[in-house]
């Protein structure tokens, strides 16, 4: 089974992935194979550099990373369904990408905006956007009707994970469970 898990920066995916991890699910960051590209390409020294490059550039890193991770099966992949950019919202699965990896589950993380501005506001691990509320609402809702659009597209279901603060261990369990199923649930 192929799992496709997107969210936007601080929305708490890594910390849902890790517990996936710790359950022995296979994860794959889709951000970490397009970073080892554009390092081999000489473009950027950090995975934040990677949506200030031009869009072109980035579509090409992403068909690369999307036709080495659909060598494998059984996997988490870990990814962004959209990506903001100086140009607006970028898909980050645009239908291309989605065929080569032909997901059999799309997860889209998600959390209250207050908490993703505050996790944010926390996280000096990253280099980081400070939007504002509003803006976070917005990538929110792209990132809900890209989600939408993955799954028309593929005839993978979506499912909607919240992830409050100080919650991270329900999401975990509820991802664990349907994939634990095979999806259905």
């Amino acid at each position: 089974m192929r799992v496709i898990i997107g969210g936007i920066p601080g929305v708490g995916k890594t910390t849902v992935l890790n517990g996936l991890k710790s359950s022995g699910i296979r994860v794959e960051n889709y951000g970490d194979v397009m970073l080892s590209e554009a390092r081999e390409r000489g473009l950027v020294q950090t995975r934040d550099e990677i949506r200030k490059l031009p869009v072109q550039i980035q579509k090409e890193i992403q068909v690369v990373a999307a036709r080495k991770l659909s060598s494998l099966s059984d996997v988490v992949i870990d990814t962004h369904f959209s990506v903001v950019t100086n140009s607006g919202f970028l898909p980050g699965l645009p239908y291309s990408i989605l065929t080569i990896l032909n997901p059999d589950l799309l997860i889209s993380i998600e959390a209250d905006p207050l908490e993703i501005f505050e996790r944010r506001r926390r996280d000096s691990d990253r280099k980081r956007d400070h939007d504002s509320l509003e803006k976070i609402r917005q990538h929110l809702e792209a990132n809900r009707s890209y989600g939408f659009s993955y799954s028309a597209f593929t005839g993978a279901p979506l499912l909607i994970v919240l992830n409050e603060d100080g919650k991270a261990d329900e999401a975990t369990r509820k991802i664990a469970d349907i994939i634990g199923n095979g999806g259905t649930q």
